[in-house]
């Protein structure tokens, strides 16, 4: 009897297949909001008890990568850190071999940490531009005021009624926003309602 076939695992299927409209829309302006899903690996990454330094200490060994503290993200080359409840991190990378990034952590972290790949249940989606912190101010219940949240900020919160994650990349301002795969369709409905206001695109 042969060998069983081996088959790759399947592609992660973004749950806005279908619903992204390519283009621009709402109001006309000369600076529209871009907004896009970004395709991403999303590896949430825990210390156990009183071994958080340690795992810090091989993370950034291997990933060059800091681990970092409440209310904050950190970015290296290819990964960036985002600092969820205490002792525990979501890892976000661009999307590559399914799986890979949790088995490297995994091989990272060894006694010190656990890792559940999130990829299946996050998406990650991404809002630029000069009225963005407008935008998001609408459904967001955190002060976005530049004064207290600024590039490097990263926060949980609850933004439109859906649990988020939310990171500022830089001063352009351009955010990122990680929420539940299953309520994806709701809350990007109300992203593109929410930048109707100043123009937006979506690539």
């Amino acid at each position: 009897m042969s060998a069983p076939e081996s088959r790759p695992a399947p592609e992660p299927r973004s749950p806005l297949a279908g619903h992204l409209k390519p283009g621009r829309h709402g109001a006309a302006g000369s600076r529209p909001l871009v907004l896009r899903e970004v395709p991403a690996t999303i590896v949430e990454l825990a210390a156990r008890r009183g071994r958080a330094a340690e795992l810090a200490a091989a993370v950034r060994g291997a990933l060059a990568l800091d681990l970092p503290p409440p209310g904050r993200g950190a970015a290296a080359a290819g990964a960036t850190a985002l600092w969820i409840q205490p002792d525990t991190w979501l890892v976000v990378a661009p999307r590559g071999t399914e799986g890979a990034l949790a088995a490297h952590l995994k091989g990272v972290a060894g006694a010190a940490g656990s890792v559940v790949d999130q990829s299946h249940g996050k998406t990650l989606l991404h809002l630029a531009g000069a009225d963005a912190r407008a935008a998001l101010g609408k459904g967001c219940r955190i002060d976005l005021d530049p004064a207290a949240f600024g590039p490097g900020r990263a926060a949980v919160t609850q933004m439109a009624q859906v649990g988020c994650v939310l990171y500022q990349h830089d001063d352009v301002p351009s955010f990122s926003l990680i929420v539940p795969s299953s309520y994806a369709i709701p809350f990007f409905d109300w992203l593109c309602h929410s930048a109707a206001e100043f123009g937006y695109e979506v690539p």
